[in-house]
């Protein structure tokens, strides 16, 4: 395993390199940090690569103008990496469309995990949920462990389960996972450079081949949206991983590796 810093602007990097072979790069979701692709560091004849995106994890949030797809680019160049699959969760997932469309030559296949393209939305508009309103509530109140607790309902536990039906471990790293990005939010938006036009405007732009990938217990917009990125970008129909909600590389890393491992036989 090697692991280190990327210098990239005024911001550190952190990242981790496990195996050899044809590469895969690991985008996480916004609730989390590269521990949540912990399963996924020993991929059989592949080169696995994570790093926590700027204000997660290992690397510190510094105030500035940022890319999450520039600091992509900035690991695979330090590891000498021409292309790789790149696989992203959520906010992720969205890095890993606009990979594709700013630098298709990096990407070598493209998996969406409960990803949503930017300027999308259901028909019907988005779902209201209350405990959105609650985790914006505690947020504002500077209330970051409620947030976090709130978090891990809606995107580990998910729709129709408990946190008490969560296993202990699974759900101690997900607070902790969760409670770096959770108090630097509001200036990370502030910040982040997206695309314009927004990346839905652009998938017909994207021609790599691509897994799509949720939870069964996921919100229901983003199964909703999975569906809709499977008949957008895909030959094949988004993968449903059962009993797992917003992380499902994370909570049934078996499902989740069966269905990642059939889509790199075929790359």
């Amino acid at each position: 395993m090697e692991s280190g810093y990327v210098s990239n602007d005024v911001c550190d990097i952190y990242f981790e390199s496990h195996g050899t072979g044809a590469s895969i790069l690991f985008l996480h979701a916004g609730v989390a940090d590269s521990r949540m692709w912990r399963n996924q560091l020993q991929i059989e004849g592949h080169r696995s690569v994570v790093f926590d995106q700027r204000g997660f994890g290992k690397s510190k949030w510094v105030s500035g103008p940022y890319a999450n797809r520039a600091d992509a680019i900035a690991v695979l160049d330090h590891l000498g990496i021409d292309s790789a699959v790149v696989v992203g969760c959520s906010n992720g997932g969205e890095t890993a469309m606009q990979l594709a469309l700013t630098a298709p030559d990096r990407v070598a296949g493209l998996v969406l995990v409960g990803a949503a393209p930017r300027g999308w939305e259901p028909a019907g508009g988005w779902t209201s949920n209350p405990l959105w309103d609650e985790a914006v509530a505690a947020f504002e109140s500077g209330d970051i462990e409620t947030v976090v607790d709130l978090d891990a309902q809606l995107w580990l536990a998910g729709a129709g389960r408990s946190l008490d039906e969560m296993e202990g471990e699974m759900l101690d790293l997900f607070r902790d996972m969760d409670r770096t990005p959770a108090a630097t939010e509001t200036e990370r938006n502030q910040h982040i450079q997206t695309l314009e036009p927004p990346t839905n405007e652009q998938l017909d732009l994207i021609d790599r081949p691509t897994l799509v990938v949720v939870g069964d217990r996921d919100e229901p917009d983003l199964i909703v949206a999975a569906h809709y990125l499977a008949d957008r970008l895909s030959d094949r129909e988004a993968v449903l991983i059962e009993d797992a909600a917003h992380l499902p590389s994370l909570e049934q890393p078996e499902s989740f590796n069966t269905a990642l491992g059939g889509f790199l036989a075929t790359i």
